[in-house]
């Protein structure tokens, strides 16, 4: 600031009167708004120092204070942090959808759909899945999840705990198809649960397809679907998509406390059903009165609502996976038996609960084409024809004689 009268500059500008002349100095200028509140939060600093030494000295305060880590000065705001902090941070890039969900996986986001449903299926108007569907359900999930997370990279600390047999790429196969399957199992009635589910299938099955099954190195290289047109694979393709559809048909009645009614018992709500003194005339049950359909309590059961309705559908399944497989492709040697320990679980499941009913006949009929592949299997007669070993020439004497060299000997 110059003096009006002198011209002489002052070295403080809170000065009212030149030091030279004595003259009034100009009114000091008004400090812009930032540099305002930023000296009215640092300390009063006494008035014999000049301005510029009072910043010098307040920067350099406030240097010390952020290396020593002592806390600011009570009334001053805290300093939000530089640009610099986050630019190491990677922004999310993908789908919207999915920026909350962990791992940013729509397997994830699937897993969730299916053990909602899980949940639901605990009430007793909505189906279920059954107790092995359940527990495969429930095993499938963690595996899965697990999977995912580790694929992304912020696994947190209970992934390190599932086994790795459960981190290989067959499992999310394994697990789609079950999915699949139980979605079947879903279907045996009208039912808001199927959405729901059907919905989480969808999410999983389409990325998991695209990761594990029809990559180069997939799932999908070891198996031959095509293969399964062919004699005699069709007759159990055939066979398991009878046995499916007869767990749709009437597998006999029951009485409204669940109970199987015997094919001999007396008709409830009819005269055969009352004690020996009322039974003065000879009566039937009919079909198409409504007021013994009515008071009967008496409906028709499904093969789905037998115990354990899943274990077949999941056996048979398996049997078609099977013969689905190249013949190129290394197994176990046991596998030749899996179709005929897989057919024999589900007869007994069929004898346990058999009953002279559509359902029943059609089951153990399609269960008889599949036993037919099992039987080949088992013998090692399912191989293709240009897997199996040449056969042997028949031995023919004349085309020895021929080809034998002549000794010279005439005789």
């Amino acid at each position: 600031m110059q003096c009006p009268e002198c011209g002489e500059s002052a070295a403080d500008v809170r000065l009212m009167y030149c030091e030279n002349c004595g003259a009034k100095m100009p009114p000091r200028p008004a400090p812009p708004p930032r540099a305002s509140s930023a000296r009215s939060q640092r300390p009063s600093r006494p008035m014999t120092e000049p301005a510029y030494a009072a910043e010098i000295l307040d920067e350099e305060e406030e240097a010390r204070r952020q290396g020593s880590g002592a806390p600011p000065p009570r009334g001053s705001k805290a300093q939000p942090p530089p640009d610099e902090a986050f630019e190491d941070e990677d922004p999310y890039t993908g789908p919207r959808w999915l920026k909350d969900v962990p791992g940013h996986s729509q397997s994830v986001l699937g897993v969730g759909l299916v053990a909602f449903s899980l949940v639901l299926s605990i009430l007793p108007f909505f189906p279920s899945v059954g107790v092995l569907g359940t527990l495969l359900t429930l095993v499938g999930s963690v595996a899965l999840v697990a999977r995912e997370l580790r694929r992304d990279g912020n696994a947190p600390g209970w992934v390190d705990s599932v086994p790795l047999v459960l981190m290989r790429p067959e499992m999310p196969a394994a697990f789609t198809l079950l999915l699949v399957a139980l979605s079947v199992r879903l279907l045996s009635g009208f039912n808001l649960l199927f959405p729901l589910w059907a919905a989480g299938t969808l999410l999983i099955a389409v990325e998991q397809y695209k990761l594990v099954i029809a990559e180069p190195d997939g799932v999908a290289r070891h198996f031959d679907p095509r293969s399964l047109l062919g004699f005699p694979r069709v007759l159990a393709l055939a066979g398991v998509a009878v046995c499916v559809v007869a767990l749709f048909l009437s597998w006999g009645k029951v009485t409204a406390d669940g109970s199987p009614v015997p094919d001999n018992a007396p008709v409830p709500g009819s005269v055969r059903g009352g004690p020996p003194e009322l039974r003065v005339i000879p009566s039937t049950r009919p079909s198409d009165d409504s007021l013994y359909s009515a008071g009967g309590g008496v409906a028709s059961r499904s093969g789905w609502d037998l115990p354990l309705s899943e274990l077949p559908l999941l056996a048979l399944l398996s049997v078609l996976v099977l013969a689905a497989l190249r013949p190129d492709v290394e197994r176990p040697a046991f596998l030749r038996w899996a179709p005929v320990g897989a057919v024999s679980v589900s007869l007994l499941w069929a004898l346990a609960g058999v009953k002279l009913a559509v359902g029943p006949i059609a089951f153990l009929a399609g269960l008889g084409a599949v036993g037919f592949h099992a039987v080949r299997h088992a013998l090692g007669r399912d191989a293709p024809a240009e897997y199996l070993p040449p056969e042997d020439d028949p031995y023919d004497p004349d085309q020895d004689l021929e080809t034998e060299p002549d000794s010279g000997y005439r005789g």
